[in-house]
């Protein structure tokens, strides 16, 4: 097959590039200046990115009470260093979501510009990886590098599928780096890599999928101490039995999730299915550790389904093999991924109308003046001495502070605040506490007559200073 003429690269790449960015980045960029994000992992890779950047290397991660690389083992973060250092940690890790987002799409360029993948299949394909429900659910939820790890997914099954081995070992490093279940993809392509690759790659990247899956858990608790149980939460309910282990992991609301995210590919794979010609069929083992750990785990939201998308993605296009699906293949598809799309979509309405609203919260709405109100507290508290509490939607933006918590979270209830900043409920919740549960703390922390005497309290804000 041809490759692709360098023009029709270019459109594809700012269609489906610029889709993406107006369509979900930049409202999630909207909603997050306006201060609508209170998802716990905002303010957790916020406070990381920034701490990192003061030289730490497992810095004490204040909002969410441990360590660091005691909670995932996310080494990625390092390359946020840099920029970390003239920038804030929140727009640090904004920007390289939106960067991982759109170089995913470059491997697939990559296939197309080395004749590996037709036109109208990249259209396709661009389609599912650029506006997947995966894809557009994880950019909603910032920050988390599982969210990243949809890159070097995608650039290591392309450089698999072109035999660039040593592309493909950077790509797993990274990958790898990303959150400690990536060892397992790894593993999980030995049968591909065996009987394909050089014997010597074959076994570098086995052997450093084991040694790494090694290190991240059973060597890091040694070093570092206590790490995060992680690896019981996929058996979370089999101390009720079998069938209620498998009837959590089979209710309706969790399915529904694991439907949004295969239900834009179900053209393209009747089609596959129905032509019987499957090539590169190995491949297909990519997928059984990340679809078997958010089975288990129950995870198929948020920041959880990019990394998915991209894997099948690239899946396909080794299923394809050259070959150019028909016209059904993509208007189904399409009209799957707009009508699967139609909650971001309306987000995206909103937050284009100035109307940025929140990302979880109900209740909540943006009266004028919000965020110029917060925007004044968060300047006035900066610098103010800590201990800091604050709701959660705006931990990121004082996340440079190794004494910065998130009202109402899991920090000891001897700690007392110095300064408080919190956005009135029911708004600036903080770990998905209840609306009922966030307005009774809110009254207890104002009622007690041992609390910090209150500087202000208006429609939008209660701070505290000592």
């Amino acid at each position: 097959m041809k490759a692709a003429p360098r023009a029709q690269l270019v459109v594809w790449f700012a269609t489906w590039g610029l889709l993406q960015l107006v369509f979900i980045t930049v409202p999630t960029w909207l909603r997050a200046h306006a201060f609508g994000f209170s998802n716990y992992d905002f303010g957790i890779y916020s406070q990381a990115i920034s701490r990192l950047a003061l030289d730490p290397p497992n810095p004490w991660l204040s909002g969410r009470q441990l360590f660091l690389f005691n909670d995932h083992f996310d080494p990625i973060l390092f390359l946020t260093v840099p920029f970390a250092k003239v920038l804030p940690g929140a727009e640090v890790g904004l920007g390289f979501e939106a960067l991982a987002a759109l170089s995913s799409l470059l491997a697939l360029g990559w296939l197309m510009n080395e004749g590996r993948l037709s036109l109208r299949a990249g259209w396709l394909l661009g389609g599912l990886l650029a506006l997947g429900v995966g894809v557009t659910q994880a950019l909603g939820f910032p920050v988390h590098p599982t969210t990243w790890a949809m890159a070097p997914m995608a650039w290591l099954l392309a450089a698999l599928l072109l035999e660039r081995w040593s592309v493909a070992m950077v790509a797993l490093v990274l990958l790898f780096a990303c959150k400690e279940e990536f060892p397992f993809v790894g593993l999980a392509l030995a049968p591909y890599l065996f009987t394909r690759a050089p014997r010597r790659v074959a076994w570098a990247m086995t052997g450093l999928s084991l040694a790494w899956a090694v290190f991240a858990f059973v060597l890091r608790p040694r070093w570092f101490g206590d790490v995060m149980p992680y690896t019981s939460v996929p058996f979370r309910g089999a101390e009720r039995g079998v069938l209620e282990f498998f009837a959590m992991r089979l209710s309706p609301g969790v399915l529904a999730g694991l439907g949004d995210l295969v239900v834009a590919f179900v053209p393209v794979a009747a089609w596959l299915a129905w032509t019987r010609q499957a090539p590169r069929r190995e491949l297909l083992l990519v997928l059984a550790p990340l679809l078997g750990v958010r089975f288990f785990a129950m995870a198929w939201r948020d920041h959880y389904g990019a990394v998915v998308v991209a894997a099948a993605v690239l899946v396909v296009a080794a299923l394809l093999d050259g070959r150019t699906p028909p016209g059904w293949v993509l208007i189904s598809t399409f009209a799957l991924l707009i009508i699967t799309n139609e909650q971001p979509l309306r987000r995206t309405v909103k937050a284009l109308r100035g109307v940025q609203g929140w990302a979880a919260s109900t209740g909540c709405s943006d009266p004028p003046g919000r965020v110029e109100a917060i925007a004044r507290g968060l300047a006035a508290v900066r610098h103010a001495p800590g201990p800091l509490f604050v709701s959660g939607n705006l931990l990121p933006w004082l996340a440079e502070r190794d004494d910065v918590y998130a009202f109402g979270g899991p920090q000891p209830s001897t700690l007392a605040p110095r300064t408080v900043l919190l956005e009135r409920p029911p708004c600036g919740d903080t770990w998905a506490m209840s609306l009922a549960d966030r307005e009774a703390l809110y009254a207890a922390w104002k009622g007690n007559p041992r609390a910090v005497p209150l500087v202000v309290e208006d429609a939008v804000l209660a701070v505290q200073l000592r």
